[in-house]
């Protein structure tokens, strides 16, 4: 975790690219891209886990997972 996030300095691309991708998933209601966010919003929450203040947050990508399966059985029902 120490080479994605430090070395390689990748913590705000992830964080700015989950978010993004996130709310593009709501409006489309995408499961894919969803679980995309999920992915990517993944490292920055297990960093944040690490503090004694958020033991919590290494379950926010859960919420993700959950509304993607919500989508794709919206669109699954649909069909």
């Amino acid at each position: 975790m120490g080479l994605l996030l430090g070395t390689l300095q990748l913590f705000y691309p992830l964080l700015i690219a989950a978010v993004v991708l996130f709310i593009y998933a709501l409006i489309k209601q995408s499961w894919k891209l969803m679980l995309i966010s999920a992915i990517l919003l993944y490292p920055d929450a297990w960093y944040f886990s690490g503090s004694p203040r958020f033991p919590w947050a290494i379950f926010v990508p859960l919420i993700q997972v959950v509304l993607a399966a919500l989508f794709y059985l919206k669109k699954r029902k649909f069909k």
